[in-house]
């Protein structure tokens, strides 16, 4: 087997999907990198029959519960937005973009892949970029995931740091999402107590984000790493802070919550957790705190249990090994994006704020075909979060609250 030859089939097709394409990790599983880049970018009719019968074989047993009809459909409907990005693709280059960076493209056959992506099934990526000398593998088997609020408190902060500071000096590699806030904390603290730390990026790995963070993640690049599963020069939008969530809870043994608010995105990282059996710790705080009331709605559900210090959480990660962005700010009124489908969440993050764009570019910017997109932008311009204008589709702007 031409092992270059199949890291540039996966580098393409990591550039061709959306971060969490079912359909398309589906098709490399049933056929390896190289058919499936072949199937997936033919415009002959025998390969697409095929390319949906292998799918359809694959998720036919899986919990996602689709009939062979609705999945053919969506199937179908993957070709035009699998085509979209088909000018894009050059694997290697991306290959050499990320070498220049110290990169790599880890695959699920390679002995550093992270066993705990597996637990993912049908929604596991399909490869993994990193960046720096951390071998995942190895620094994942003993790792908790400290995840919160970007606009944490100095109460929510303290407690991050002491909590981190005692996990790294035990050993334990902290995951979190290269963030502000909690995030940025972990990290830091991490580097201090000479532990080891990886960053899960929701853009590509070639840029550390977000900027403010740089020289921080920069750090994490020399002596952990840096993982994404978007393709170099993707950047950061809505939808893949969310997809990026479930890399960090598959990643690690345990998750824990050091203050969040009650819509943080950090409580979909400890759902996620807690759908994959993991263990979940969350720290209480004032119940006069806003940037607590997250972290009692875990305790309050059931899906956490209350961690204090570090032993706690060292108990709490032990019971598993043993056996083995949306936004953070409280919100209490509804989001725009609250009640948009998928796919017009897609179109609304890569819609620029000013300069317009053009249909195809942003179709391919979101992952979609241009028809989908085309729908996408008709509800979202309906909605009043779209507009168009001389030089092409913009954001919309935001209504003005009443004073």
């Amino acid at each position: 087997m031409d092992t270059l030859a199949v890291r540039e089939a996966a580098a393409d097709l990591v550039r061709m999907a959306e971060p969490g394409d079912v359909l398309l990790a589906a098709l490399v599983r049933a056929v390896g990198f190289q058919d499936a880049r072949g199937l997936a970018l033919s415009s002959d009719a025998r390969d697409h029959r095929k390319a949906t019968e292998v799918i359809v074989e694959e998720l036919g047993g899986s919990d996602d519960g689709d009939g062979t009809a609705v999945c053919g459909k969506r199937v179908g409907d993957a070709f035009g937005r699998w085509a979209v990005r088909a000018s894009e693709l050059d694997g290697a280059r991306d290959l050499r973009v990320m070498e220049r960076l110290d990169g790599r493209l880890v695959l699920p056959a390679d002995d550093e892949w992270p066993r705990g992506m597996d637990d993912l099934g049908t929604h596991a990526p399909i490869a993994l970029w990193v960046r720096g000398p951390a071998s995942l593998k190895t620094v994942l088997e003993r790792s908790v995931a400290v995840v919160g609020a970007r606009a944490a408190d100095p109460y929510g902060l303290t407690v991050t740091k002491m909590l981190t500071w005692d996990l790294a000096g035990a050993g334990y590699t902290i995951v979190s999402g290269g963030a502000y806030g909690v995030d940025a904390a972990a990290h830091r603290t991490a580097l201090g107590a000479d532990g080891m730390t990886v960053a899960f990026m929701a853009g590509g790995a070639d840029t550390l984000y977000p900027r403010g963070n740089h020289e921080l993640l920069t750090e994490v690049v020399r002596s952990g790493a840096v993982v994404s599963e978007a393709a170099p020069g993707q950047t950061a939008m809505r939808h893949r802070f969310l997809l990026r969530n479930r890399l960090i809870a598959a990643a690690s043994r345990a998750t824990v919550v050091t203050a969040a608010g009650h819509r943080s995105g950090a409580l979909n990282t400890a759902n996620r957790a807690a759908e994959l059996l993991r263990p979940v710790g969350a720290v209480p705080g004032s119940v006069l705190s806003d940037q607590s009331s997250g972290c009692h709605r875990l305790l309050h559900e059931g899906a956490a249990v209350l961690v204090t210090d570090a032993q706690d959480v060292i108990a709490l990660a032990g019971s598993l090994s043993e056996a083995l962005d949306g936004e953070d700010e409280v919100q209490t009124e509804l989001r725009v994006t609250d009640t948009m489908t998928p796919e017009q969440l897609q179109v609304y993050s890569a819609l620029p704020a000013r300069r317009g764009v053009d249909v195809p570019t942003l179709a391919a910017r979101a992952g979609l075909s241009i028809g989908a997109a085309m729908s996408a932008l008709g509800m979202l311009e309906l909605g009043g979060h779209a507009r168009r204008t001389d030089r092409g589709w913009t954001k919309a702007e935001p209504p003005a609250r009443p004073v």
